[in-house]
């Protein structure tokens, strides 16, 4: 009988894969490290994912218990909040379980850190040790923190954009229907994560489209719809749906952007286009010249604007699709009615591979550019590390949480304490409320796409807070901002059944007797 012996690894493979396992570790313990406890549904989509989670893990389904009636939640993709229903159910007691839900958002960074090592590795051919470096610099930048020390689902979609982004890319290379009807399954399960990654099938599509691979092209849209069919059909079917007034914040994306265009038309896709590319560029300061003197500051975001540009013309043979995807992104962040910082932060690691392969792809020969490809990249590095030291020396992430809670501690301290459980409460911050006081709790108004670039009247104000008022058996309303109260204050001159009740460190309360 002939004995066979499996060859053991060389130390070449061992040495190999230490590097990726380092940044997983690491990743993994800085990203928990930088989360603590915090007041969940301050960032609204962070209380709305933990009550679909607290409903799903109670057996409701997937449904808006908080909201009376407890409409079908057709508003947010399903997984995350399904993920963190699994957690729930493991450490049910909140907000004693919320350490752990964060943890989850630990173990996402650590896939996302190994992800971008190995795409760096495999697609752009970067030597281990350097691409675990870089690796480490972009995922642990503080936009990653930032989003991972809540629960949101942006670190879940990071963690699976780089396999998405790596099959793809393969699709690309090698013909095969049963690699792009996999590449479409993929695609389709990052759409259930986060709809923004329509625009990765999109570049998916055009890329195949454009090298004449319909055959391909098929299977991909064939996958991809075939994994969102169910979604989609449960969207569609579902009851009891939102109520009119509910459905700015609760209803459907499509309708709400939709309605944005068809009311506004060309001023409000002007006006979006405006004021999102005007909070890209301070973001991009953010990162890169916070501090710095005019000059300076302009010299540098220049600097890394162009940066970017190297890079992804470098990567435009290598990675297509890639490319595809970030000009089609930018364009959603664009023209997408909503405060962009969570868009770019969450893509922020690509962002940076982009400068990273940028200066690499400049680098080289006669003596004169590799000297100024190192002055520039010094210059950006030197200010990126100031802006990074800093806000990692005063856990910077953790302020707008902090504050936001500050705010809003007053209001659920008092519905704690003067509310019956039955009764409900409109307020900003409804999530909070429902959360910590478990009462049901709704927004006092409507939400329109349209008022991110033309802030509604009080008289519009006014008339949203009676519809809501009509729609909503709500006994309280809570109102927080300037324009909300003034509205309250101007319908309650007219509306016998509100009147103010109590008065807040930080709002106002009207009961609502009828």
């Amino acid at each position: 009988m002939t004995a066979v012996t499996a060859a053991a690894p060389s130390p070449q493979h061992r040495r190999d894969w230490l590097p990726p396992t380092l940044v997983v570790v690491v990743a993994v313990a800085i990203a928990h490290w930088a989360a603590v406890p915090y007041t969940v549904g301050v960032f609204h989509d962070d209380g709305i994912y933990a009550l679909l989670a607290r409903s799903i893990a109670a057996g409701d389904g997937f449904h808006h218990s908080h909201l009376p009636g407890a409409p079908a939640a057709t508003h947010y993709p399903p997984l995350y909040p399904l993920l963190l229903a699994i957690v729930w159910r493991l450490g049910p007691a909140f907000p004693l379980n919320v350490p752990l839900l964060l943890g989850v958002n630990a173990l996402f960074v650590g896939a996302a850190g190994y992800g971008w090592w190995r795409f760096a590795t495999s697609r752009l051919a970067w030597p281990t040790g350097r691409a675990a470096v870089g690796a480490l610099v972009a995922t642990l930048a503080v936009p990653v923190l930032v989003l991972a020390g809540a629960l949101l689902s942006e670190t879940f979609f990071l963690a699976l954009l780089w396999p998405a982004l790596l099959v793809c890319e393969r699709v690309i290379d090698t013909p095969g229907n049963r690699r792009a009807f996999g590449a479409g399954v993929l695609v389709g399960t990052l759409m259930l994560v986060r709809t923004h990654a329509v625009a990765l099938l999109v570049a998916l599509l055009f890329v195949l489209a454009t090298r004449f691979r319909w055959r391909s092209a098929f299977a991909v849209g064939s996958a991809a719809t075939l994994t969102q069919l169910p979604w989609l059909l449960w969207s569609r079917s579902a009851t009891p749906k939102v109520e009119g007034p509910l459905e700015g914040a609760y209803g459907s994306y499509l309708s709400w952007v939709s309605a944005g265009f068809r009311d506004g038309g060309a001023h409000f896709a002007l006006g979006t286009i405006s004021l999102n590319a005007r909070e890209c560029w301070l973001l991009l300061q953010d990162r890169f010249a916070t501090g710095l003197p005019a000059p300076a500051h302009f010299v540098t975001l220049l600097l890394a604007l162009s940066a970017m540009a190297a890079g992804a013309w470098s990567l435009k043979h290598r990675a297509p699709v890639t490319i595809v995807f970030v000009a089609l992104y930018v364009g959603i962040v664009l023209l997408f009615p909503y405060t962009p910082w969570r868009y770019v932060w969450i893509v922020w690691p690509l962002a940076a591979m982009l400068v990273m392969e940028g200066v690499r792809s400049l680098w080289g020969p006669p003596r004169w550019r590799r000297l100024s490809v190192a002055v520039c990249a010094v210059w950006l590095a030197l200010a990126t590390l100031r802006t990074e030291l800093h806000e990692f020396a005063t856990r910077a992430w953790r302020t707008p949480a902090r504050m936001a809670g500050a705010q809003i501690a007053p209001v659920v301290a008092w519905v704690k304490a003067h509310t019956l459980a039955h009764e409900v409460v409109l307020t900003e911050g409804e999530q909070v409320i429902a959360l910590y006081a478990e009462r049901q709790a709704a927004p006092p108004v409507t939400v329109t796409a349209l008022e991110y670039v033309e802030p509604p009247r009080i008289s519009d104000n006014v008339a949203r807070l009676g519809a809501m008022l009509a729609a909503v058996p709500a006994r309280y309303v809570i109102l927080l901002e300037s324009p909300a109260i003034q509205a309250a204050g101007r319908l309650a001159t007219h509306h016998p059944g509100l009147r103010p009740l109590a008065s807040l460190s930080t709002g106002v309360v009207y009961e609502v007797v009828k």
